[in-house]
């Protein structure tokens, strides 16, 4: 009987132990989540002193239908980003360049803003509210992000500083940053943030279905963005009119002599050509389609430069000032040819809008999705251990 007893007692004491064991353990878990919720909240609502809502108006066209004599406006909503104490904010330059009216709503007061200058290269504007308000944002040190969980934080259906988590998936050909949260027009212009706070990129865009990825100019080019608009204004961006994507070729063709506009010239050596970028669209009256530039066409050099991707002859089209000659080197059909060519001055591209310039050359480049890798060497270990079991059970 005894020995039943001493039995049952010692039972019930590892029964007490684990439960107060588990019962730490859950006490501990409830713990960090508590404090890591804290955390998101703190990092939210430090964030949100750096954005800011903008709103614009534009009057609608004549062919806009009045209600009772009223005058039309389009009404616009988006974020911004504070740059300073001298009241300079970021924003995504389509949704303020061209508007009658901005306004920077910020702690409920709505305050006037002025168009400082755009900067065509990324799509961004800086605008004035001429007064102090905010925090000025803290720009990340690191280009690269890819795989870090981030936090995106913008207007969202007419709420300021709304948060969405994700991931940074990497750097773009045309060397925007990707990130897996989504966006909605109002949130253009908002702030991708890593967990300390820093800033790591603008929001300008978004690519796939209903929007749920999206583009940022990084946040180590703001600074510059910024110097230059203040010292000069807007920074113009030259502009073509086609896509591209990047091909290697492999042993190099050999070339006859070059051919200007459509006249062979039968003086010069033969060369070999092993790379460049395949035009993939003309836009119909832009500068590329009236120089006679046409889909199928293999460019190997600009203005004197080799093209060595799209990326390069977005950025050396972009660099061209509009209005300035240019010569293009290229092959059609195994026939090499330089022909000669305006650029043209890039305009702003809407929310939404595939661009269709040199800069878009690059949308065929690889992004750098560590978190897709990831994820599909997580199922092949997954795979791996199922068989692994199915061995086992037969």
């Amino acid at each position: 009987m005894l020995r039943v007893l001493v039995s049952t007692a010692s039972k019930y004491r590892w029964v007490l132990i684990l439960a107060v064991f588990f019962s730490a353990r859950a006490s501990a878990a409830d713990s960090s989540l508590f404090n890591l919720e804290q955390g998101f909240n703190e990092l939210i609502y430090d964030l949100s002193r750096s954005v800011v809502t903008v709103e614009s108006w534009q009057r609608a066209t004549a062919n806009s239908v009045a209600i009772d004599g009223e005058e039309v406006l389009n009404h616009s909503i988006s974020s911004g980003l504070i740059c300073d104490t001298l009241g300079h904010i970021l924003v995504a330059a389509p949704m303020v360049v061209g508007h009658d009216q901005v306004m920077v709503d910020f702690d409920r007061k709505l305050l006037p803003a002025r168009l400082v200058g755009v900067d065509y290269f990324t799509n961004l504007a800086l605008i004035d509210v001429d007064c102090h308000i905010g925090v000025p944002v803290k720009i990340a040190e690191q280009q690269i992000c890819a795989g870090q969980m981030v936090m995106t934080l913008g207007n969202a259906y007419g709420m300021r500083a709304s948060p969405s988590i994700g991931f940074c998936a990497g750097a773009r050909g045309d060397g925007n940053i990707q990130f897996t949260t989504p966006v909605t027009s109002g949130s253009i212009g908002g702030g991708v943030f890593d967990l300390r706070g820093k800033l790591l990129g603008i929001v300008v865009g978004a690519v796939g279905p209903d929007n749920q990825v999206s583009q940022a100019v990084p946040g180590f080019r703001l600074p510059e963005i910024i110097d230059f608009i203040l010292a000069h204004g807007d920074r113009q961006a030259g502009y073509l009119g086609i896509t591209t994507a990047e091909i290697v070729i492999s042993p190099g063709i050999q070339v006859e002599p070059p051919a200007t506009g459509m006249l062979q010239v039968d003086s010069s050596p033969r060369r070999v050509i092993d790379g460049g970028v395949i035009i993939t669209r003309v836009v119909p009256q832009s500068p590329a389609d009236r120089a006679g530039l046409r889909v199928g066409d293999l460019i190997f050099n600009f203005q004197g430069e080799p093209v060595s991707s799209a990326r390069t002859i977005a950025r050396q089209v972009m660099q061209t000032s509009p209005g300035s000659p240019v010569t293009i080197e290229l092959l059609r059909k195994n026939v090499y040819y330089d022909l000669q060519a305006t650029v043209g001055a890039r305009q702003l591209a809407s929310f939404g809008d595939a661009l269709a310039d040199g800069s878009s050359a690059s949308a065929s480049g690889t992004v750098v999705d560590s978190l897709s890798r990831a994820i599909s060497s997580l199922k092949e270990q997954l795979q791996s251990l199922e068989k692994r079991l199915n061995q086992v059970e037969h």
